[in-house]
């Protein structure tokens, strides 16, 4: 037992560089937004850096939360900010080398939130939700201090999933006795997740488009094979289109 926290351990300088590059992003972010000050800022770089230790340290009910015991964590979100707001224009240059920085950070936060849990002595499964929840737990917090609808609840890149998929390869090698491998396949994992989001255009479903496109597939039978009954037919296929709209009776 006494060897179980080593095999977990998670350096320090790993949780600074995720908290570095997510602050990055958040200072980035934050400056798409006309009237944020100086302060609003660093609290956008701040809560985007460590939100997701946050969470993770909540969940846990490892309180203080670490961000707050250890000051490097501040100053790394600082240099972030500092870094971001001097270079802010540069930083929009190379904005796809912080996609994928934050990409690497998301699959960070998912390894380092799974690890704590796994500590703490929970099963693997609560670990695999708790890694999840820090790898999008800034995220959640940035969408509303910016008064925002949660990112991750709509159609878009799958974050969220890239986050939970680093979390489950991180616990299941984990199980395996194999930590470094564990945090180096996480971070693959995450990356091509969102690889497949960006480039190729991978959605989460939508349960009710599906049920709505499958009404519309039946009403469509209906009309092309009952033709004693078009009438009937006709109209529940008018009421869906008038319901829904136009938009979204093509096919997924």
């Amino acid at each position: 037992m006494n060897a179980v926290p080593e095999l977990l351990e998670i350096p320090l300088s790993i949780n600074l560089i995720a908290v570095f590059v997510g602050a990055l992003v958040g200072t980035l972010r934050a400056g798409e937004e006309e009237h944020v000050d100086l302060v609003g800022v660093f609290t956008l770089a701040a809560v985007m850096g460590f939100g997701g230790g946050l969470v993770r340290d909540l969940l846990l009910g490892n309180l203080p939360p670490a961000a707050f015991r250890d000051p490097q964590y501040l100053i790394a979100a600082a240099a972030a900010t500092t870094i971001g707001g001097v270079a802010l224009v540069y930083l929009r240059r190379v904005e796809r080398i912080l996609w994928a920085l934050d990409s690497i950070a998301i699959g960070l936060f998912a390894c380092v939130g799974a690890s704590a849990a796994l500590i703490a002595g929970l099963q693997l499964l609560p670990a695999i939700l708790i890694g999840t929840c820090a790898s999008v737990g800034g995220v959640i917090l940035a969408d509303m201090l910016q008064g925002r609808p949660s990112s991750i609840m709509y159609v878009g890149p799958p974050n969220a999933i890239a986050g939970f998929s680093g979390a489950l390869v991180y616990a299941l090698l984990y199980t395996a006795s194999l930590p470094t491998l564990a945090l180096i396949m996480a971070i693959v994992v995450t990356l091509l997740a969102r690889v497949s989001g960006r480039f190729f255009h991978v959605t989460v479903p939508q349960p009710r488009r599906r049920a709505y496109e499958l009404k519309l597939r039946r009403s469509r039978r209906d009309i092309d094979h009952s033709p004693s009954a078009p009438a009937t037919a006709n109209r529940r296929w008018r009421r869906l289109t008038r319901r829904h709209g136009p938009s979204e009776t093509s096919d997924a």
